[in-house]
């Protein structure tokens, strides 16, 4: 699975400008990316819609505010949900 925001897009939306929690945030990214991976059908690589990227970055800034919760966040699930993938 590739990440679906950069490390810079995540830094500039979470207002850090200190390379101390680099690594903790690349985990975040990866976990948030993961996550939509899991609701959404399909993701067309080099094309990244930007909800997808925006649901990724509230997935990461909540991750990062509220990191004794791994409760999946609010702000994401409306954007994905008309993504998702459906079984039958």
């Amino acid at each position: 699975m590739t990440d679906l925001v950069t490390l810079a897009e995540a830094k500039l939306h979470l207002r850090v400008t200190h390379d101390d929690e680099d690594t903790a945030i690349a985990m975040m990214i990866a976990a948030a990316s993961e996550a939509v991976a899991d609701v959404v059908a399909e993701i067309a690589p080099g094309a990244i819609p930007v909800r997808l990227k925006l649901a990724v970055l509230t997935r990461v800034a909540i991750m990062f505010d509220k990191r004794d919760s791994i409760e999946a966040g609010k702000g994401e699930l409306p954007m994905l949900t008309p993504l998702r993938r459906l079984e039958v």
